[in-house]
C-alpha cells in the first residue's frame, strides 16, 4: 500500500529522544526517513531499532537544512511531506489530521497546536513559557518543529539554503491564507529545565530569525507590540510578561555583545534528559 505522506526527521545527536519521537508514528501509513547528520552518538542505530521500517540515512555533513534537503530526495513523489524535529512527541492520528489540513485547494502548508511540557522546568522558565504563549502568533498554530507541506509547497521552498532558522524561513514563504491551522493536530515540546538553557536556545533562535528577516520580513501582527496588546487584557499574566521581557532583553544584549565573534550551535540538553516518570 502506498504511504499517505513522507515524514522527514533530521537528527543530530538525538539518541536519547528519537525513539520517543518515532514511537507514536505507527507503521505502514507513512514513509519515514530519518537523517542522522554529523552524529557522534548512536542516533542512527537507535532509530533503526525503534522503527525497523524507516529509512535511516547517515551523512557526515552537519546542518539541519542539509539533512532536510538530503531526506527530501527519498520522499514519495507527489505526496505531502511532514517535517518533524527529533525531540518532539506526536501521534499517528495527529499527523493524519495535519495532512488532512492540506486538502483545501489553495493550502500549501499546515501546522498544528504545540503543547509545552514544562513540568520539569524551573519556576522562571515556566513563567517565561506562559508569557511566550501570549504571542498572537500562537493563535494561528505553531509553525515550527512539526509542519506539513503540499507537493506545491515543497517545490516552492526547496532546496533550502544554509540557515539556522529553517522553520521560520519556510513559514515566511507562504501567505497566511496558504497555511492551514489544524487544532486537532497536537504535539508536545519539552521546555528547557533551567534558565541558562532557555537563554542559550533563545539566543540561537533570535540570531536565526534575524538572519531570515534580512531576506524575508516577518508577517505583520507579531512581535512585542502584539504581545503587549494581548497582555493588557489579562492582568493576571503581567508577571509572566515581565519575566518574558526580561529574558528576551538579556538575550538581545548577549547577541549585541557577540557581533563579529564566531558562534557555536546552542542546544538545550536539559530537555533531552528523561523525565522522572520515564526513568
Amino acid at each position: 500500500m502506498r504511504p499517505l505522506a513522507t515524514i522527514l526527521i533530521p537528527a543530530w545527536n538525538e539518541a536519547t529522544v528519537i525513539a520517543r519521537s518515532l514511537k507514536g508514528l505507527g507503521t505502514g501509513r507513512f514513509r519515514i526517513v530519518v537523517i542522522a547528520n554529523a552524529c557522534t552518538d548512536d542516533t542512527a542505530e537507535v532509530a533503526r531499532r525503534a522503527a525497523p521500517g524507516a529509512l535511516v540515512l547517515e551523512t557526515p555533513m552537519p546542518g539541519k537544512c542539509h539533512a532536510m534537503n538530503l531526506g527530501l530526495a527519498h520522499a514519495e513523489s507527489g505526496l505531502p511531506v511532514v517535517f518533524l524535529d527529533a525531540d518532539l512527541s506526536v501521534s499517528e492520528q495527529d499527523v493524519l489530521a495535519l495532512i488532512g489540513g492540506l486538502a483545501a485547494g489553495n493550502t500549501r502548508a499546515a501546522c498544528g497546536r504545540m503543547e509545552i511540557d514544562a513540568a520539569c522546568a524551573s519556576p522562571l522558565v515556566r513563567a517565561w513559557v506562559r508569557g511566550w504563549q501570549m504571542n498572537p502568533y500562537f493563535v494561528r498554530g505553531k509553525f515550527g518543529g512539526l509542519f506539513a507541506l503540499s507537493p506545491e509547497g515543497v517545490r516552492r521552498v526547496f532546496p533550502l539554503p544554509a540557515l539556522t532558522a529553517d522553520d521560520e524561513w519556510i513559514r515566511r514563504a507562504f501567505a497566511p491564507e496558504e497555511v492551514a491551522f489544524v487544532p486537532a493536530c497536537r504535539f508536545t515540546a519539552r521546555a528547557p529545565r533551567s534558565l541558562g538553557a532557555l537563554i542559550q536556545t533563545r539566543r540561537r533562535s533570535l540570531r536565526g530569525a534575524r538572519a531570515v528577516t534580512a531576506l524575508r520580513p516577518a508577517p505583520k501582527g507579531e512581535g512585542p507590540r502584539a504581545m503587549l496588546r494581548a497582555a493588557l487584557m489579562r492582568p493576571a499574566r503581567w508577571p509572566d510578561l515581565v519575566v518574558f521581557a526580561a529574558v528576551m532583553l538579556w538575550v538581545r544584549l548577549l547577541l549585541a555583545l557577540e557581533q563579529g565573534k564566531a558562534t557555536t550551535w546552542e542546544r538545550d540538553l536539559t530537555n533531552r534528559l528523561p523525565n522522572p516518570d520515564e526513568s
